[in-house]
């Protein structure tokens, strides 16, 4: 199946992160990430899997913790690509322009990410064993994938419009990074 993922970190409250964690997850940054999946899946068709995580250390692990995770069709999930800030110049660097601009809408939460020419790594990848997901009382890990696909970095504005879990009432303080990358899986 082939993966649109777009991926976005923001700094927060270290603090208000901490009080979010569990009994047995040990903070290891004041960030919060987005991460969305576009999945081509010939069996099941297109559909959209948002991601809202943090980074902890737990059981001899250093992973992400999914705070929330939500999937079309459950929940409604638009997206769109826009032309508008195709063919601007990208501040700071001769020669590249920014391209096509993906637009994702829910209830809870609006998010753009444009492409800026410019491609490089994820540092997380390299301090990253994986994710956790946690259902009632049973937690799930998933290894980290290994990407090969270089990753073009992207400009990102987003807001929450509605929040619906504790972790979204944590405003932002600043944006870290954000990229986008298209795989197999």
């Amino acid at each position: 199946m082939k993966i649109e993922q777009f991926v976005m970190a923001y700094r927060v409250d270290h603090g208000k992160v901490k009080a979010l964690l569990s009994e047995g997850y040990e903070s290891l940054r004041p960030v919060l990430r987005i991460n969305i999946e576009i999945i081509h899946d010939e069996k099941n068709g297109t559909y959209v899997r948002i991601e809202h995580n943090t980074p902890v250390a737990s059981q001899g692990r250093r992973v992400w913790l999914n705070l929330n995770v939500w999937e079309s069709p459950g929940t409604e999930i638009d997206y769109a690509d826009e032309d508008k800030h195709f063919g601007e110049p990208t501040p700071g660097v001769e020669d590249k322009t920014k391209g096509i601009t993906t637009v994702f809408k829910t209830e809870f939460l609006d998010i753009e990410f444009t492409g800026v020419g410019i491609e490089g790594g994820c540092p997380a990848e390299g301090d990253n064993d994986g994710c956790f997901y946690i259902d009632g009382e049973d937690t799930t890990f998933v290894p980290a994938e290994k990407i090969t696909s270089r990753k073009e970095y992207c400009d990102c504005e987003f807001r929450w419009t509605k929040p619906v879990t504790e972790a979204m009432r944590i405003p932002p303080q600043e944006l870290l990074g954000a990229y986008k990358v298209a795989f197999e899986r």
